[in-house]
């Protein structure tokens, strides 16, 4: 299933992602405007850190029930697919954003069951 970005009239820093067909109600991840994008380049076929053209994002994500800082999480993103052009624009716009605190505290493994179940291929 294909990335899918929900944006939120009453929160406009805060966007709900998932990789399968659920609501927007159903979503427990955001992107994390607090960390940077990391992008995966290559130059004459060989990985670089530093050099040649994008080719893939490792996005941030956060759950909505974890405080700021205390993940890590990211999920994947190939160039030609949807959104890989959109997320660094979010990024450039939204970078910094402090997010709220969370909704309500949730256990380590209820939120890696929740990361298989929306990111299933990134895990």
């Amino acid at each position: 299933m294909a990335l899918t970005i929900f944006g939120l009239h009453n929160h406009p820093n805060d966007f709900p992602v998932t990789k399968i067909d659920v609501p927007v109600e159903e979503c427990v991840f955001l992107l994390d405007f607090s960390r940077p994008l990391e992008r995966c380049r290559q130059l004459l076929g060989r990985k670089s850190k530093f050099l040649g053209v994008t080719v893939g994002l490792l996005v941030p994500m956060i759950h909505i029930g974890e405080h700021p800082g205390t993940a890590g999480y990211v999920f994947g993103i190939n160039r030609g697919e949807p959104y890989f052009l959109d997320i660094p624009k979010l990024w450039k716009k939204h970078a910094g954003t402090p997010r709220g605190l969370p909704v309500a505290t949730v256990g380590a493994l209820n939120i890696a069951a929740d990361l298989g179940l929306h990111f299933p291929n990134d895990c």
